[in-house]
């Protein structure tokens, strides 16, 4: 469950927010409040407040917001009951003063409180320090008794679910807004910062459903993109939107593998192609992947192993787009292919097709299949082999 607490000054306006929400909040719990208008319990509060006169921050407010899977099915009583025991896990006593109020203007209900920090007799009984951490590992705790997921479980499952969407996503897009569009589609909104000295620097996704614009000042929705998988950056995206981009640009006019390779090396990256199997001297070899790595990327600093990008090779052109098989397979024809020394060769076992770059590698296969093997690449070869020996 999503939940937030902070001490603060507040103002009769606060009292008057919890008791309101577009007319349809209800009165959830209330105790050492005589009167039921919202400015004469702040007054009552300040009174108390003022008892002590050490503390300056003196009320405790929050709210804790169910997932809208979860409150459907808890009562207006259950949810009230884990408000109370929470603010109790964090020192709220029973002669403290509170109000809680259930809020149902938005598809998600959820409960709101305010708290006097002091008892009726001016003693200061919720502490301050790591009050919004404090205040959330008990609501975890209580989800835990009760066996409801708490809101570190739910968040992991949300970023699984991000993940996945936005790497589909990736592998059909060309640039931001592609991506942007496409994330949508699938119910999430893609929010994108920048600066001057990098342009887009960072990514925040957001759950459609999960948008409450009555708690947005206290809690953030969604996730940034280094929350949801510490493997994928923005440098990462970024560099696979300009891999595709120079890819699809220069299939345009290429008329063989060999060509496409020099173009790209115009425009300042490495083309590798990957056979499939094992060498054999005089045997036509099917490719089974081609890599495309930027040239020079070492001056910028090292670059780790990503999601898509593998260091020293690049990105894998049946990984980061679905398509790039079919618009190979008809520009170039078997007897166009070259080898080269920097190409190389794989051995890969016959098993059950069931990841992304095996299911695109089997679309690749069945183009660019070579009947001979370049004098070169036989000389490559049996050098390695002596040099072994």
């Amino acid at each position: 469950m999503n939940n937030s607490a902070t001490t603060r000054i507040i103002s009769k306006i606060a009292l008057e927010y919890n008791g309101n929400d577009k007319g349809m909040a209800e009165l959830a719990a209330v105790n050492f409040l005589l009167s039921s208008n919202p400015e004469d319990q702040f007054h009552e509060m300040k009174i108390v407040a003022d008892r002590n006169s050490n503390v300056e921050k003196w009320a405790l407010t929050g709210y804790i917001s169910p997932p809208e899977e979860i409150g459907k099915s808890l009562s207006d009583e259950e949810l009230t009951d884990i408000a109370i025991e929470a603010l109790k896990k964090v020192g709220v006593t029973d002669l403290n003063q509170f109000r809680l109020d259930i809020h149902n203007s938005t598809k998600q209900k959820h409960i709101h409180f305010v708290v006097n920090r002091m008892n009726i007799h001016g003693k200061c009984t919720v502490k301050s320090r790591k009050i919004g951490e404090r205040f959330g590992e008990a609501v975890r705790q209580i989800c835990q008794e009760r066996n409801l997921k708490t809101d570190v479980e739910i968040g992991i499952e949300k970023k699984a679910e991000m993940l996945k969407n936005l790497t589909e996503s990736l592998r059909t897009s060309n640039n931001f807004e592609e991506l942007i569009s496409k994330m949508k589609a699938k119910g999430f909104d893609v929010q994108l910062s920048s600066n001057v000295k990098d342009g887009i620097s960072g990514m925040r996704i957001i759950l459609e459903k999960d948008k409450n614009p009555y708690t947005e000042r206290q809690y953030k929705a969604g996730y940034t993109l280094s929350q949801i998988s510490n493997k994928l950056r923005i440098s990462e995206i970024k560099l696979l939107f300009e891999v595709k981009q120079t890819v699809r640009k220069n299939l345009q006019n290429a008329t063989s593998l060999n060509d496409l390779r020099q173009k790209l090396q115009q425009d300042g990256f490495k083309m590798r192609v990957q056979y499939k199997g094992e060498f054999k001297p005089n045997q036509k070899k099917e490719i089974q992947d081609i890599w495309i790595n930027k040239v020079g990327r070492s001056q910028t600093g090292p670059q780790k192993d990503g999601f898509f990008f593998k260091n020293y090779q690049g990105f894998s052109l049946s990984t980061i787009d679905n398509v790039f098989g079919s618009l190979l397979k008809p520009v170039f024809a078997p007897s166009e292919i070259r080898n080269r020394e920097d190409d190389f060769t794989t051995t890969v076992k016959s098993t059950t097709i069931d990841s992304l770059q095996e299911i695109a590698s089997e679309a690749i296969e069945d183009f660019l299949k070579p009947n001979y093997v370049s004098q070169q690449e036989d000389e490559w070869w049996r050098k390695k082999k002596k040099s072994r020996r």
